[in-house]
């Protein structure tokens, strides 16, 4: 689906409450890095499911919630971003919502998504991130001695 493309005002307003939002964050003013954010996507137009940067928004939010440690927050973030993504699978949206277990300490589904991610993949989808999601799938996955991905369990 063809999203909507956004004028150049409401365009200009997202761009600076976003700056704003990563300026505040940078500083460590998380309230006011969430409210920046927030303001962001409030300025797309309903239905934002259609507008251009939805997507690319409601993941900056996900991220954000999850490095600020607003569990709640980036799984009510997730399920949105999942809504926008629509009915099919996406690897990158799996790992997103991997690195959200596993920040938020629920890591029996960081590692059921990561090993999902990995079995189909191989090391691919874990190529630069934090080398801390794939230490721990392989630490808890157990030596992996000449197992490949499609040798599965």
């Amino acid at each position: 689906m063809t999203k909507k493309p956004l004028s150049p005002e409401v365009y200009a307003r997202m761009s600076q409450a976003a700056k704003q939002g990563r300026e505040a964050w940078r500083r460590g003013d998380i309230p006011a890095a969430e409210r920046h954010f927030v303001e962001a996507w409030n300025t797309l137009p309903e239905p934002k499911s259609e507008q251009d940067y939805a997507q690319s928004l409601a993941w900056g939010l996900v991220e954000f919630y999850r490095d600020t440690k607003q569990c709640e927050k980036a799984t009510q973030w997730l399920r949105a971003l999942r809504e926008l993504y629509g009915p099919h699978s996406d690897s990158s949206l799996d790992f997103l919502a991997g690195t959200v277990a596993f920040e938020c300490e629920d890591l029996d589904t960081a590692f059921r998504l990561f090993r999902q991610l990995y079995l189909e993949f191989g090391k691919r989808p874990f190529e630069g991130s934090d080398p801390k999601y794939l230490d721990f799938y392989e630490r808890r996955f157990g030596p992996l001695s000449g197992r490949t991905p499609q040798d599965g369990l």
